[in-house]
């Protein structure tokens, strides 16, 4: 069996307290190394394990991966806030984007989702994961989940409103605790108009960072990180099969801070249209009183900068 190498660089936002300096680490629920932990220290160990097992950590709320790389690529790296168990981290990926002059961001680890029912937000379990045509029983007692969102509905994500008027004033979706995004208020926000144009029109080598395709089986945009050293894509953006990957294979380019955006449509009232076709990501920018903008995206175009309806629900993906 192959031997992994599992490489993980930590930098504390702030000194840690001595009672939190010895911390256990485990891989596949065994304890396989504890020492203290510096402010920026790597941490460097090997097990025999398949290349998808999980690594599990126990850090300190103060510390925050920055980087993770794998010779073997590996699911998830799962972050503990100094607790008896592991629990899932910040739902934060590696990559990181430039959008705007010395500003760079990291993207959600999914599209975010909000379940009625319980009152419960969450990012999609993998990137490529959409709701789809559930969407259209979007309510208050709803017990599914939702991911279609009336522009700036972060206080009331159920609204299905086709009136604009019910949508004057944008309230982040971020400001919400993400159970599975670090579970905290106001730790997430939306890019803004010029901050998605900056991404894929103005930062270097903008055009040859992103790209159509097909992810297990979901079509959609792949965006490249800033310092991208994966797997090369086709950039022709002219096909949904210009890149055409398994969910198996998209972990090595997720692994390498790829993002992956579905096509995920859009929702008018309680109708669903265009899944699989079109892809459309609210910016926090209002345009006119009717309109505001997003992203939009489907088999051969992008604007980064669209704007219509107000009241059409559309996706969301969060970043810090």
């Amino acid at each position: 069996m192959r031997k992994n190498i599992f490489t993980l660089a930590l930098v504390a936002m702030c000194v840690f307290a001595s009672a939190q300096t010895n911390q256990m680490f485990w891989f596949n629920g065994q304890l396989m190394f504890g020492a203290a932990i510096a402010q920026t220290d790597s941490l460097v160990f090997s097990d025999d394990a398949s290349a998808l097992d999980t690594l599990h950590l126990l850090l300190p709320r103060t510390a925050t991966i920055v980087r993770h790389d794998t010779v073997y690529v590996h699911d998830t790296v799962y972050v503990n806030n100094c607790g008896n168990t592991a629990v899932e981290g910040d739902g934060t990926l590696s990559g990181a984007f430039s959008v705007g002059d010395g500003v760079q961001v990291h993207f959600s680890k999914g599209n975010l989702q909000y379940q009625a029912s319980t009152d419960t937000w969450r990012f999609a379990e993998n990137q490529y994961d959409m709701i789809g045509d559930d969407n259209t029983n979007i309510s208050a007692s709803y017990s599914g989940w939702i991911d279609l969102f009336g522009w700036g509905t972060g206080n009331n994500p159920t609204n299905s409103s086709t009136d604009y008027n019910d949508y004057s004033t944008f309230v982040d979706w971020g400001v919400n605790a993400i159970s599975n995004g670090g579970n905290e208020a106001n730790l997430w926000r939306t890019l803004t108009r010029d901050k998605w144009g900056y991404l894929f029109n103005t930062r270097t080598n903008a055009s040859s960072k992103y790209g159509q395709a097909t992810v297990a089986g979901v079509n959609g945009i792949i965006i490249l990180p800033d310092d991208y050293a994966g797997i090369a894509i086709n950039t022709d953006h002219g096909a949904w099969n210009d890149n055409t990957i398994s969910a198996k294979d998209w972990a090595a380019f997720e692994a390498a801070g790829a993002v992956f955006l579905p096509a995920a449509g859009f929702r008018d009232g309680t109708g669903v249209y265009n899944v699989g076709s079109n892809g459309f990501y609210w910016s926090s920018t209002p345009g006119d009183e009717y309109d505001a903008y997003y992203l939009y995206f489907d088999s051969d175009y992008l604007d980064p900068q669209y704007d219509y309806r107000r009241n059409y629900g559309r996706s969301v993906r969060l970043v810090r």
